[in-house]
């Protein structure tokens, strides 16, 4: 430890050379993520590109289908093909008519199988058989979600040799607050076979957060997946009132009309697609 003396005669000490550096590094990265803040703050808006997405094959998700089409707006379902045509799902005849509107339709696995633990037989069971299901019954299907977000390597690598071109998990981008997390998925996606999302949107979620989310992608001019499960008042954690949505898509509309917004399927993003807001509208 190193004494300076004073003009008293008394001595005060110093820390060592190595704890005076670490305080003039504490020093300049707390000015740093000052100084990142007022730059993030100050930054005018870029445009951001937004996925409207639907898990897990539930019938009440058909009454998005005059939501979006009242906005000019199409969206990516996600479907589990074991679950077709059963009570509180989708139908075959439901799913091709939300695809001749122009909405994109996914892999979620056959039975929406929670994928890391299983053997990897099964795995390829319910991510491979799945879309052969689906392509079977004419779907042009590309795209695939991890049931409940999760995944392993396994599950990972079977999504490409399956013959997806990506599949999304749930998380990996930051909150707000986290000046060095990931806040939006890049595009082209950092790594295709594990998109970043901010999670599943819950029924707390209301239309400030949603907004809060799309002005980071704005920020960052960047990619934001909108999960979405349940379309019902109140009648799941994850869902969505047709009151909520329909003021969601307003927003995004105006947002779009004003050059701030590109609502894209999540094939568009993925292939590259960049139109116009204007030539997403339905017939």
């Amino acid at each position: 430890m190193e004494i300076l003396r004073t003009e008293r005669g008394g001595a005060r000490r110093l820390g060592t050379r190595e704890d005076q550096v670490l305080l003039v590094c504490i020093g300049a990265c707390l000015a740093a993520i000052l100084i990142a803040s007022v730059l993030l703050a100050e930054r005018a808006p870029g445009v951001a590109v937004v996925s409207i997405e639907f898990d897990d094959t539930l019938a009440d998700q058909l009454s998005a289908r005059s939501i979006l089409a009242e906005h000019r707006m199409h969206a990516t379902f996600f479907v589990n093909s074991g679950r077709l045509d059963r009570p509180g799902y989708l139908t075959v005849d439901e799913l091709r008519a939300l695809a001749s509107d122009g909405h994109e339709i996914g892999g979620h696995t056959v039975d929406h199988a929670r994928l890391p633990g299983l053997p990897a037989r099964e795995q390829r069971r319910q991510i491979c058989d799945d879309r052969r299901a689906l392509l079977a019954l004419g779907f042009a299907v590309s795209d695939f979600a991890y049931p409940a977000g999760a995944y392993d390597s396994i599950s990972a690598g079977l999504v490409r040799s399956c013959g997806y071109d990506s599949a999304r998990r749930a998380g990996g981008l930051g909150s707000p607050a986290c000046i060095f997390c990931a806040r939006v998925e890049s595009i082209p996606p950092r790594d295709p076979a594990v998109t970043r999302t901010p999670g599943s949107l819950r029924r707390s979620d209301r239309l400030p957060r949603i907004q809060a989310l799309v002005r980071r992608a704005q920020q960052d001019a960047g990619w934001m997946q909108l999960t979405f499960h349940h379309i019902c008042d109140a009648c799941e954690e994850y869902s969505i009132s047709r009151e909520d949505l329909s003021a969601l898509l307003d927003w995004l509309a105006e947002e779009r009309d004003a050059g701030r917004v590109v609502i894209l399927t999540v094939r568009q993003v993925i292939h590259g697609a960049r139109p116009p807001p204007r030539t997403l509208a339905v017939d």
